[in-house]
């Protein structure tokens, strides 16, 4: 099939439109746009709105996309200090590069002290965001949060290699969520050799609700999953979108650490999870600037040595 081209019609719509051979994607600053699935608006939801891939016909994520949810640093500062998702409501820009690279940048005055420019490049099968952030003044710490909208998918679990606390090796695990507003829970995981649909081995619509309640947890826990904390992982993780990978991979770092996250409705509904991530950096200097690198890989699934190879690839020390 041909690689689908912009319509004119889609000039009009809020954000840049990027395509790469059979992926295409949509980026937005923080302007309010239209949730089709409910019926009212987003307002503040940015970064990437949609991600396509031809033959499959579907938004990978819900209307809030994979978006830049919070930003602030140590000690609170800038016009919304203290505003939980001051991304979302700060003033934004966003411009075009090329076909298939837009840019969002946001001042740290205007927002909670931090200073943002965000890099989308699309490639044919994943999306690079390169994260620059740095503060105005010296600060202790900083951090920033994002937030992934997963459109509908049957199984909503991610799965890593991780350190939990109290444990001394790493194992693999998977990782899920009661409901909104909950903590997160694990079980032991073997992936070698397992086809896509072999990953889902419960229904979560039986144990997970948009928020968690006590009835939740216990559904949970008679699953096979305990409560547990993460304390360290390999800076990848992934989870289903049908029988496609959506593979998050970070490449390690000295001036900060990576986390992971999942809630099993984002607030949203069931089958709508968030597969979040956050980025935690120590002690900053005024107008010293740290860049990150994350790339979401987005394709069919190919097994689990293709996943690693995948990561290997990107957390490579000569990692263009």
């Amino acid at each position: 099939m041909p690689a689908h081209r912009a319509a004119s019609h889609e000039s009009q719509l809020v954000g840049v439109y990027l395509a790469n051979g059979p992926l295409r994607a949509r980026v937005t600053d923080n302007t309010s746009r239209l949730c089709p699935l409910g019926d009212y608006a987003v307002p503040g939801y940015n970064g990437l709105a949609s991600l396509i891939r031809e033959g499959q016909g579907r938004n990978v994520f819900t209307p809030a996309g994979l978006n830049y949810e919070c930003g602030s640093t140590v000690p609170q500062m800038g016009q919304q200090k203290g505003v939980w998702n001051a991304p979302r409501v700060a003033p934004m820009t966003i411009e075009q590069l090329n076909a298939h690279t837009g840019r969002l940048t946001q001042k740290g005055a205007d927002a909670a002290g931090l200073n943002a420019e965000i890099v989308f490049d699309l490639g044919e099968t994943y999306v690079d965001q390169t994260i620059t952030v740095w503060p105005d003044v010296d600060v202790e710490s900083s951090s920033t949060f994002w937030a992934s909208y997963m459109n509908l998918v049957q199984n909503t679990s991610l799965f890593l290699r991780g350190v939990l606390q109290g444990e001394q090796e790493a194992r693999w695990l998977e990782m899920t969520s009661a409901g909104h507003n909950g903590g997160l829970f694990f079980r032991p995981f073997d992936p070698s050799g397992k086809a896509w649909h072999e990953f889902l081995t419960d229904n979560p619509v039986l144990r997970q609700a948009v928020f968690q309640t006590p009835e939740t947890v216990a559904a949970t826990e008679r699953a096979g999953f305990k409560a547990g904390a993460l304390v360290s992982f390999d800076n990848f993780f992934f989870g289903f979108v049908d029988d496609h990978v959506a593979l998050w991979i970070f490449r390690p770092t000295d001036k900060g650490a990576f986390n992971a996250f999942v809630s099993a409705s984002g607030s949203e509904a069931v089958r709508r999870p968030a597969w979040d991530f956050g980025i935690w950096s120590g002690p900053q200097k005024a107008g010293e600037r740290r860049t990150y690198h994350v790339r979401f890989v987005y394709k069919p699934f190919a097994g689990m040595d293709d996943v690693l190879e995948e990561v290997q690839r990107f957390q490579a020390p000569d990692a263009g």
